[in-house]
C-alpha cells in the first residue's frame, strides 16, 4: 500500500512537468503585430527550448511565399535570412518546429513593413479638391482594412496559444483524478 502512495505521489509531481515540457515561442523579431519601419533582412524566432534541425518557417505576403536565402535552426533560435530587404506591405511568418520532446508545434506571426522610401517629386499639376478627397477616402479605407486584418490575425494567434494552455490545464486534473480513482479502487479491492 505504501508503494502505491509513493508511485501516486511521484506521478503527481512529475506529470505537470511533462505536460508543460512543450517548446513554445518566447519572442520574435519582428514581433506579432509590429510595424517595421527600417529595412528588414533577417527574421529571428526565439523558443523556450531546443528545437530540432527539421524546424522551418515560411514568409507569406498577399498569399505568395517570399523566399528566404537561408533558414538556420540553432539551439533555441531559428534565423531566416532574406534575399533582399522586404517591401512595404503586410506579412505573416508561418513557423513549424519540432521540439526536444518530438512534438510538432506551429504558429503564425503577422507583421507589416512601412519603410519610408525616397520619392522624387513629379512635376504634375495639383489635384483638384475633389480628387484629393477621393484619394484620402481610399487611403483611409485601405488603412482601416489592414488594421482589421492585423487585429484578426493577432486574435487568432492569441486564441491558438490560449487553447494550448487551456488544454494542458484540463488534461492534468483529469489524469490526476483518474489515477486517484484507480489507486482507491485497487486499495479497496485488496481489503476485500
Amino acid at each position: 500500500m505504501k508503494r502505491l502512495f509513493i508511485i501516486l505521489a511521484i506521478i503527481i509531481v512529475v506529470l505537470p512537468t511533462i505536460a508543460s515540457a512543450h517548446t513554445h515561442l518566447e519572442s520574435s523579431n519582428p514581433e506579432s503585430g509590429q510595424v517595421v519601419t527600417e529595412k528588414l533582412n533577417e527574421i529571428v524566432l526565439n523558443f523556450g527550448g531546443k528545437i530540432e534541425s527539421l524546424s522551418t518557417m515560411t514568409l507569406v505576403k498577399d498569399g505568395q511565399d517570399v523566399p528566404f536565402k537561408s533558414i538556420d535552426p540553432q539551439g533555441t533560435q531559428m534565423i531566416g535570412t532574406l534575399e533582399a530587404p522586404l517591401e512595404n506591405g503586410s506579412y505573416v511568418i508561418q513557423w513549424k518546429i519540432i521540439g526536444e520532446d518530438s512534438h510538432i508545434i506551429t504558429g503564425d506571426i503577422p507583421f507589416s513593413v512601412q519603410v519610408e522610401q525616397a520619392v522624387e517629386e513629379p512635376t504634375k499639376k495639383e489635384p483638384t479638391t475633389e480628387e484629393s478627397n477621393k484619394t484620402k477616402d481610399t487611403d483611409s479605407a485601405a488603412t482601416e482594412e489592414k488594421e482589421v486584418k492585423k487585429d484578426k490575425a493577432n486574435q487568432e494567434v492569441l486564441n491558438n496559444e490560449q487553447s494550448d494552455s487551456n488544454l494542458t490545464k484540463i488534461i492534468i486534473p483529469i489524469v490526476i483524478v483518474l489515477l486517484l480513482g484507480i489507486s482507491l479502487f485497487m486499495l479497496f479491492r485488496r481489503k476485500k
